[in-house]
C-alpha cells in the first residue's frame, strides 16, 4: 500500500488534532459547508469517542471500580480521558497509564495494587503462547542437567509487587499475612493470580531473560536458606512462570 500523500496526511492529522485538541484547531478548508454545522458533527464524533474511552476503562479495570465505586471511578476515568497520554492511545491501551495518574489523585494504595495487578492480568492474557516448565520434566534429568537447566519466564508471566495489604476485591485468593507480591501466569488456557512472599519474587526477578536453575538456587538459598530454596523454585515452576530456554530464546 502507498503512502499517504502529504496532504492527505496533513489533513488527517488535522482532524485528530481538532478531536482531541477542540474546535480552535480545526482548519475551516478541511470540511465543506457551514463551519457550525462541522462543528456539529464534530462534538458528536468527539462524544463518541468519550464514550468509547471510559467503557474502555470500565472494561479494563472492573474490579478497582468497583473497590472505589462508579462514581468515583467515572469521574477519575473522565480526568484521565482528557490527558494528552490518554488521548494518544488507542482504547486497547487506553489503561497502559492509568496507574500512574491515580497515584497523583490520592486513591488508596490498595486500590493502585488493584489497578497494577488488573492491567497484568490484560498483559498475561494476551501474551504469547509458549510450553511451561513442568515439574515431571525435572525427573527426566540428572543432577548435573537438572542445575545447568536454562530457564527463562513464561511470556506471560508478570509480577506485581503489592504496596499495600490486599484488596478484599481479591479475597479468594487467600494470600497470606507474608504476601509481598501477585505473580500472574497463563500457562494453559486461564489467567492465574498466585500470592508469594519477598523471597520467592526475588528469585523470580533473578530470573531476568536468561539464567539456570542453578543461579535460581543460589538467590533462593540466599533469600531463605538451603532448606526452603528447592520449595520456592518447585513452587514457582508450578505456577507456570518458567520456560525452557537457551541464548536465543
Amino acid at each position: 500500500m502507498p503512502l499517504l500523500s502529504k496532504r492527505l496526511s496533513e489533513q488527517l492529522e488535522n482532524f485528530i488534532d481538532t478531536i482531541n485538541q477542540g474546535p480552535a484547531t480545526l482548519n475551516p478548508a478541511l470540511f465543506a459547508g457551514p463551519v457550525d454545522r462541522v462543528m456539529l458533527g464534530l462534538k458528536a464524533h468527539a462524544n463518541t469517542i468519550s464514550h468509547a474511552r471510559l467503557v474502555a476503562l470500565e472494561e479494563t479495570f472492573p474490579m478497582a471500580r468497583a473497590e472505589m465505586g462508579q462514581a468515583t471511578f467515572n469521574a477519575l476515568s473522565r480526568l484521565y480521558a482528557e490527558t494528552e497520554i490518554a488521548r494518544s492511545s488507542d482504547n486497547n491501551m487506553i489503561g497502559a497509564s492509568f496507574t500512574d495518574f491515580l497515584a497523583t489523585q490520592n486513591v488508596d494504595p490498595a486500590c493502585l495494587d488493584l489497578t497494577r495487578i488488573e492491567w497484568a492480568w490484560l498483559e498475561s492474557y494476551h501474551a504469547a503462547e509458549a510450553q511451561p516448565l513442568q515439574l515431571e520434566h525435572l525427573a527426566e534429568l540428572d543432577e548435573t542437567a537438572l542445575l545447568a537447566l536454562p530457564v527463562a519466564p513464561h511470556p506471560s508471566a508478570r509480577l506485581v509487587k503489592l504496596h499495600a495489604p490486599l484488596s478484599p476485591q481479591l479475597s479468594e485468593l487467600n494470600a497470606a499475612a507474608d504476601t509481598a507480591a501477585i505473580l500472574i501466569t497463563r500457562p494453559g488456557s486461564d489467567v492465574l493470580l498466585h500470592p508469594i512472599n519477598h523471597s520467592s519474587a526475588m528469585v523470580f526477578i533473578a530470573i531476568d531473560k536468561f539464567s539456570n536453575v542453578s543461579n535460581l538456587l543460589t538467590v533462593a538459598i540466599e533469600q531463605d536458606g538451603e532448606e526452603k530454596a528447592l520449595d520456592v523454585i518447585l513452587a514457582l515452576i508450578g505456577a507456570g512462570s518458567l520456560i525452557v530456554c537457551d541464548q536465543a530464546c
